[in-house]
């Protein structure tokens, strides 16, 4: 499991990656923990290949109140299935998680005893773990390493990947979101063989079959569901209509 902390004091800090340590002993269980607390640091790391799938974050930074709130809307950006917990003296924000419409799993107080602290971050652990880790038919990763390089972001984000012009850089797009990793999309269809997500209709472009909505013949595109549309080779048309022809049969 990968946890990313955002939390400008160093006792706090110090508090949660401590009961991290002791849940994941406790759990038999492997906790990567990355802190920190400078919002561009944070943001990098969310920005990086690989994605994290629990995040507690302050909502006061550098005496912003509710820079926190604006945190976890870029993560949400990111990556939509992550578990956002709040950890905070803020009690009084709870119940603008709403408002900015994040979707934080708990709000947890900071003037808790430490027993009564780490059994909350226990029970956002186990939550994590269960939902998202264990249950594979909630969330299916793509997980990709080009070289010892990984990226890894959930199937049901992916509308297509594309090149980027630049040697052994693609840029994966999907729902709100466009990323760039390393790899090449021949690499990818190798390794794609048997799970069978993606279908190269271009020598430009991979999409995820499972987005596909349909073909604009007039103008040789593949259309998506969420209305993104990539070129397709006129060699390629068949085999994109009996993959819709098989859709349409389960």
């Amino acid at each position: 499991m990968k946890v990313l902390v955002l939390e400008d004091t160093i006792q706090h800090q110090v508090r949660i990656e401590t009961a991290l340590k002791e849940i994941a002993e406790e759990l038999e269980t492997v906790i990567e923990v990355t802190t920190t607390g400078k919002i561009q640091e944070f943001e990098e790391y969310v920005e990086a290949d690989e994605i994290n799938q629990l995040y507690f974050l302050d909502i006061d930074i550098k005496g912003e109140e509710r820079k926190g709130f604006e945190v976890a809307q870029f993560i949400r950006a990111h990556n939509p299935y992550a578990v956002i917990v709040f950890v905070t003296t803020h009690s009084e924000f709870a119940t603008m998680t709403y408002s900015y419409k994040v979707a934080a799993l708990d709000f947890i107080e900071k003037e808790m005893g430490n027993l009564a602290f780490k059994e909350r971050i226990k029970d956002c652990v186990e939550y994590t773990r269960q939902t998202l880790i264990e249950n594979d038919q909630v969330v299916d990763y793509f997980e990709y390493d080009f070289r010892g390089s990984k990226f890894s972001i959930p199937y049901h984000d992916i509308y297509y990947i594309e090149t980027t012009g630049v040697t052994n850089k693609l840029r994966v797009v999907g729902k709100n979101m466009s990323r760039e990793f390393r790899g090449t999309l021949v690499d990818i269809m190798e390794k794609d063989q048997n799970s069978q997500h993606f279908f190269s209709p271009h020598k430009s472009f991979l999409a995820n079959i499972n987005h596909i909505q349909g073909y604009d013949n007039k103008n040789k595109e593949i259309v998506f569901y969420g209305g993104s549309r990539i070129p397709i080779s006129r060699l390629k048309v068949g085999q994109l209509k009996k993959i819709m022809q098989e859709k349409e049969k389960k």
